[in-house]
């Protein structure tokens, strides 16, 4: 821009100079003269126009604006190629919901924000009803004390439906919201052909033992679930198989899983997947961040220190596995998945992330 304005000074003055010579021209040619001058001035005052131009802010705004639309249509076209290569065979995600009827308007909403960017979205309850006609009726009665036998059914569905539907299976309450674009940033450093569990870790302070939090979620391989299903509860049957390390045979023996439907669904199910050899992954991120949150993030930021074993029933019985960061230190920056989040704030969660920008 600044060339361009030297450029122009220098036709103005190379202009000064011929209308001086025009000065010196003899009364005999003055018609000429004039006619020459009046074409050079509307030259000159032409330069002018186009050299205040291009110093003006509207000119710099239409540069900017210019600049800005062919970098946001560049940025776009790389997040739609990244979108494409993440959707790919090995990167499918199914995930399923664990409502009830007195909930269906929560996991409706789901439908409407997070559940939306899923690859496969199932919900898992007693019943249907207009609010849910979709909703996939599991053979348990639906109480809290019931969650394992309804974790032991929903599996059980999904291996014998839609197993080869997807790479990874999610599992959710009705009161999480997951953001599934960092869910497929965290698995896409795994292998989804390995028998792998992933999620926020607990850990029994009494005997060692660990299992993944039911609220905020965890996910399986489908080896993980095939073993569950195949091993864990069809185990004693004629067609099951006995797991020893990466061994296998088709002897018979006592399931490893606890099989009734009473139990803490979390718990046993972490039990069940140690004993047949499922890895439980470590799904923070580079700084040990977590990013599978059990509380809402207005929690995980302001309150969670309130959260201490004698306030808190499952804090006496359980203790972190990886110790949680304080304040706004907490959460990652590609958090997965936050828990406890009521309805209302599914559509903050989802405007917050995905609508609200930065000028």
């Amino acid at each position: 821009m600044m060339l361009d304005s030297i450029h122009c000074c220098e036709v103005l003055r190379n202009c000064k100079r011929k209308l001086m010579l025009m000065g010196r021209v003899s009364s005999k040619g003055f018609p000429a003269g004039l006619g020459l001058g009046f074409v050079l001035g509307l030259l000159v005052s032409t330069l002018i126009h186009f050299s205040m131009s291009l110093s003006s802010p509207s000119y710099c705004h239409c540069n900017q604006k210019r600049q800005l639309f062919h970098q946001s249509s560049a940025n776009l076209s790389a997040g739609n190629k990244s979108s494409r290569v993440l959707n790919q065979k090995g990167h499918r995600i199914l995930c399923w919901i664990v409502t009830s009827p007195k909930t269906h308007s929560r996991a409706q909403l789901i439908k409407e924000t997070w559940g939306q960017r899923c690859d496969r979205l199932l919900f898992m309850s007693s019943a249907q009803d207009e609010r849910l006609p979709d909703a996939i009726i599991l053979p348990v009665n639906d109480t809290y004390t019931n969650l394992w036998g309804k974790t032991q059914e929903a599996l059980k569905y999904i291996y014998t439906h839609h197993l080869n539907e997807a790479d990874w299976f999610y599992k959710a309450d009705d009161d999480t919201y997951a953001v599934m674009d960092n869910m497929r940033h965290l698995l896409s450093s795994f292998d989804p052909l390995t028998a792998l569990h992933l999620g926020f870790r607990y850990e029994d302070p009494n005997n060692g033992q660990h299992f993944m939090s039911g609220g905020s979620g965890y996910v399986l391989t489908r080896e993980a679930i095939r073993r569950f299903v195949e091993i864990g509860l069809l185990a004693g049957n004629e067609n099951s198989i006995q797991f020893k390390g990466n061994q296998t045979n088709n002897s018979t023996f006592i399931s490893p899983c606890s099989i009734g439907h009473q139990g803490l669904e979390d718990v046993n199910l972490g039990s069940c997947l140690e004993k047949l050899g499922v890895t439980a992954g470590d799904s923070r991120d580079e700084n040990k961040v977590e990013r599978f949150l059990p509380w809402s993030l207005e929690d995980m930021i302001c309150g969670h220190r309130k959260y201490q074993p004698e306030d808190y029933w499952m804090l006496r019985e359980w203790s972190f596995y990886y110790p949680l960061k304080q304040d706004m230190e907490c959460c990652s920056h590609y958090a997965v998945a936050f828990h406890y989040v009521k309805d209302y704030q599914l559509k903050v969660y989802e405007y917050l992330i995905y609508k609200l920008r930065l000028y």
